[in-house]
């Protein structure tokens, strides 16, 4: 039978030098447990990664933090949000596009009074979803006209995203927060093979890390406190569709609508619980590399919607759909793949790589970026990780260094 362990998205001083202008610095705090730990060397092959493939000129702050989580939780990731208006979103979108493939096609949705339109779930005034129902929102409340936008997105499309401070005295102020489970055994050198029994703590960390950049669901929140099954249901006291719930990756969740209840025919964006949805660039008119997301933890598959389909039956632990799948299993290389760089590449972020020709990147491969063809044993390994950036950025034209200290 295969065991498989979920990956969870939060609904909730040393630095990185960038070494090229063209590249994202990436901030790690240690919040406790992670300095001088293997962890520590984790994070910053994970933070190294996405450096690389960022060109945009910002600082993230991450705060990072090693320590039991609730059973079955391998790691969680709590994300610094603002309210960020659909409009300025599109606006800064279209300044900061790069040239790549996903940029030059990308399909924005057309907004009326600002508003975006889309098929959600009716939420009374209680917080509740009193009908279960879904209704065609057409850019008619507060939440198709504003985003809770990750800080990171924020800072990736040229706006202001308020203090930039990130101390364990002052975590909510970093971008993001992002806790690993010491319940768990790791490998942290996948360079030759995960052990059986054991997590690729390398790819885990990519996959949290991801979702403090932008891989995220408003969905999420609907739920968990818009629906009498959601753990959250009445505790808000007001309805989710007039606040900012939505991200930037839901603007590109689609369906081909079942049930019919948006104007003419075709596909359409769908920010409800449950059904099929699909990360599309083109405006639903394909879904990318034939990609589903998962649906929902409570009213859905069983998993939060901040993610890709998980991988189920005889395939539950074998290729998934990309690094932001919702679970691991025991002696699972993690592998990032061309659908999870397009989905950053559509939110906000230029990269240095092709997304819809990238070549799936497993954390051996990583490795192998930075240390070089031959990844050491592991003996060796807690030697050179330390030196590891500066063998990336000559490996690479864009990358970031990164030191780590509390």
């Amino acid at each position: 039978m295969n065991v498989k362990f979920a990956l969870r998205c939060g609904v909730a001083a040393a630095s990185l030098v960038a070494g090229s202008v063209d590249a994202a610095t990436i901030n790690l705090v240690d919040l406790g447990g992670v300095t001088g730990s293997q962890a520590e060397q984790g994070f910053r092959v994970a933070a190294n990664y996405w450096g690389s493939l960022f060109t945009n000129n910002v600082t993230i702050n991450l705060g990072v933090r090693f320590a039991p989580l609730d059973p079955g939780i391998i790691g969680s990731t709590g994300s610094k949000r603002l309210d960020y208006t659909v409009a300025n979103w599109e606006t800064r979108i279209n300044a900061t596009k790069s040239n790549s493939a996903v940029d030059r096609n990308i399909v924005l949705p057309t907004l009326t009074g600002g508003g975006a339109s889309f098929i959600t779930n009716g939420t009374a005034d209680d917080g509740n979803d009193d009908t279960g129902v879904q209704f065609y929102n057409d850019a008619a409340t507060t939440s198709s006209r504003v985003l809770y936008l990750n800080s990171s997105v924020v800072k990736a499309i040229g706006g202001s995203a308020g203090s930039n401070t990130c101390t364990l005295a002052s975590n909510a102020n970093c971008d993001g927060r992002v806790t690993f489970s010491s319940n768990f055994n790791f490998d942290f050198n996948p360079g030759d093979g995960v052990t059986p029994g054991t997590f690729d703590f390398i790819g885990v960390a990519i996959h949290e890390i991801g979702h403090a950049l932008g891989f995220v669901s408003g969905v999420d929140f609907l739920d968990y406190y818009g629906y009498p099954d959601g753990p959250g249901a009445g505790a808000l006291g007001y309805s989710l569709n007039d606040t900012s719930i939505f991200s930037a990756l839901d603007l590109f969740r689609y369906s081909n609508d079942p049930n019919g209840l948006a104007p003419g025919a075709g596909p359409t964006l769908d920010l409800s619980v449950g059904g099929t949805r699909y990360f599309s660039i083109d405006g639903g008119a394909t879904a990318l590399f034939g990609n589903t997301f998962s649906t929902g933890s409570y009213n859905g598959d069983g998993r939060q919607v901040s993610h890709w389909k998980d991988a189920s039956g005889a395939n539950a632990c074998g290729p998934q759909l990309g690094i932001m799948d919702p679970t691991f299993c025991f002696g699972q290389t993690g592998v990032v793949t061309g659908l999870d760089l397009a989905a950053f590449d559509a939110i906000g972020w230029n990269l240095s790589a092709n997304a819809l020709t990238y070549r799936d990147f497993s954390t051996t491969k990583i490795l192998r970026q930075y240390l070089g063809t031959t990844v050491p044993e592991p003996g060796t390994w807690a030697l050179m990780i330390a030196g590891f950036a500066f063998v990336g950025a000559a490996m690479r034209r864009q990358t970031a260094r990164v030191s780590f200290a509390v």
